[in-house]
């Protein structure tokens, strides 16, 4: 009986002594990129980390202390099934998130108030979360007052090597809806079916049916004999 609360103990304070690993995740993983998962442990022991990613499977074995694993991620489904094994324990099961490397986008248009037929002049910079160029295909569109997205001003964009961000021209329609309207920018990976509101960028602004107001122009002359001190005011009012 002595003996086995000896041994009971004993195991106890071997399983408290025993730190877990450390491992180190992304809080997502980056699409169409290398991607790092750290595993750092008290000592050399192997690691077998699983990766299941719509279809794209990684299997991977590793020795040593402090291991890190690269892979590449590419299907275009919205999460990954991670699972680590260390020294044959399981230490993680999970999902995690995959998305386009897209932290934030700038959109600058040249005015704030349009009319039907006008066009949108626009400016795009697309920044990673290191603040680097986004150079990803990009789904770039106008939406009208009523929430749809006009398809005539459709278009596929990225940010060329040569260039530091993206200029389009976007036609607002001679028939159309009055109102706020907005010009959305989103990764194409996202596509038409699903949303993603950390991926959804927009800039807002109207289109009024509107008249520039009618101006009045005065004319004052100052005379002089030398023509070239005679001058000549005009205000707008």
């Amino acid at each position: 009986m002595r003996l086995s609360t000896v041994i009971l103990i004993t195991y106890f304070v071997c399983e408290v002594l025993t730190s877990s690993p450390v491992i180190v995740l992304p809080p997502f993983l980056k699409l169409n990129e290398q991607n790092v998962i750290t595993i750092v442990n008290e000592k050399s022991v192997k690691s077998v980390v699983q990766i299941d990613h719509g279809g794209e499977k990684t299997n991977k074995e590793i020795q040593g202390d402090v291991q890190m694993i690269s892979f590449h991620t590419s299907s275009s489904q919205p999460t990954a099934h991670i699972m680590i094994k260390v020294d044959g324990k399981i230490e993680l099961n999970t999902n995690i998130p995959v998305r386009p490397d897209l932290f934030n986008v700038h959109i600058h248009i040249d005015k704030t108030i349009y009319r039907k037929s006008e066009t949108v002049h626009v400016r795009i910079l697309p920044l990673t979360h290191s603040g680097s160029i986004y150079r990803g295909d990009l789904s770039i569109c106008l939406v009208n007052g009523k929430g749809f997205v006009e398809s005539s001003t459709l278009r596929t964009r990225k940010v060329d090597e040569t260039n530091s961000m993206i200029i389009e021209q976007l036609e607002i329609p001679s028939h159309t809806f009055f109102g706020d309207w907005v010009v959305k920018v989103q990764p194409v990976e996202i596509g038409s079916k699903r949303s993603d509101d950390l991926l959804t960028f927009g800039k807002v602004f109207q289109v009024q049916d509107y008249d520039l107001p009618n101006y009045r122009l005065y004319g004052f002359l100052t005379d002089s004999s030398n023509l070239d001190d005679t001058k000549i005011t005009i205000e707008a009012k």
